[in-house]
């Protein structure tokens, strides 16, 4: 069976390391669809609040 979302870890702390890698992958991909990639971009080198600014954005996401 497979988890309803695979960013959330089935292990302690960050040992589910398939699902950490996903959010790697989650929070790369935004920061790259905000264009903080470009070093002229004034958050250029930020991942912050990427997740929240983004999260209405995607179907079946939920904040809590």
């Amino acid at each position: 069976m497979e988890r309803p979302d695979p960013m959330i870890p089935c292990k302690p702390g960050a040992e589910d390391i398939e699902a950490m890698n996903n959010r790697v992958v989650w929070m790369d991909m935004l920061y790259k669809l905000e264009k903080r990639d470009d070093p002229a971009h004034p958050q250029h080198g930020l991942y912050t609040s990427l997740n929240r600014k983004h999260l209405s954005i995607f179907p079946g996401s939920d904040e809590n």
